[in-house]
């Protein structure tokens, strides 16, 4: 149930956080798996998880086409695209910020992934299984000064919609998944997202890489194959509605 065994896997944003637990998922299910990254350490990342690493900056066009080129001539036709490069981005309110800093935001997070429609499915079978890194800020829940962030995942939630029903005559299904907030790099222990996020999750936690691969997994796998052009959360709960810990927050804070 749910082998990947034969599977051709790639993986943007394949060296850390989200994306190298996927890896890892895959490689374990039988699926041979490149993940493409900007550092160098992730030739020595691939070889301790047993992928294959091409060294890329996907946000160039050229350099995303010749990842592809790459794993094809690697491992032939791919079953599995995953577009997990992304870049977290909160700051001030709408109107204290500036368009550099959107276009910058938008580069990584929905043009690099637009991209990867236009090129991937040239190198995919018929039948296989793309899933995108989007956010539960990208269509389910907002925050102030997160604006920038949550307009490219929600920009790429939409995109995610048109291409399952562009690619759905040759059988290539769409997904998004829309993590809540993830243990990773951009988000370290330190991070002052955490606590709130302790107080405005149900589950009083954030999530851990381990926490959203079974989805992937699913996802890609055959069993899921009348899925298609849809997005899901995986947000301890935070889009199902009020917190007890917010409602002891407020109840508290009116009571003083």
């Amino acid at each position: 149930m749910f082998s990947l065994e034969g599977k051709k896997a790639f993986i943007t944003g394949g060296t850390s956080g989200i994306g190298r637990a996927v890896a890892e998922r895959f490689i374990k299910a039988g699926a041979e798996v490149v993940i493409v990254g900007r550092r160098e350490e992730g030739v020595s990342i691939a070889k301790d998880i047993g992928a294959t690493f091409y060294q890329a900056d996907v946000t160039q066009e050229e350099k995303l086409i010749a990842a592809l080129q790459h794993a094809e001539q690697q491992l032939g036709k791919l079953d599995i695209l995953i577009n997990n490069a992304g870049l977290d981005n909160n700051g001030p309110l709408i109107e204290e910020q500036d368009l550099t800093e959107l276009r910058r935001c938008f580069s990584l997070n929905f043009d690099a992934m637009y991209a990867l429609f236009i090129h991937g499915p040239k190198h995919m079978s018929d039948g296989g299984s793309i899933v995108v890194t989007s956010s539960v800020a990208g269509g389910f829940v907002d925050l102030p000064t997160y604006s920038q962030y949550s307009a490219s995942k929600a920009a790429l939630t939409s995109l995610v919609r048109s291409a399952a029903l562009e690619l759905a005559p040759r059988s290539i299904r769409v997904n998004a998944i829309c993590p809540g907030s993830i243990e990773s790099e951009m988000l370290p222990a330190d991070h002052p997202e955490i606590p709130l996020v302790e107080v405005l999750c149900p589950l009083s936690r954030i999530g851990t890489p381990d926490d959203v691969v079974g989805l992937y997994h699913f996802l890609v796998a055959d069993e899921s194959r009348y899925i298609t052009g849809q997005k899901i959360a995986v947000d301890g709960g935070v889009s199902a509605g009020i917190s007890l810990g917010v409602m002891t927050a407020i109840e508290t804070s009116l009571s003083t």
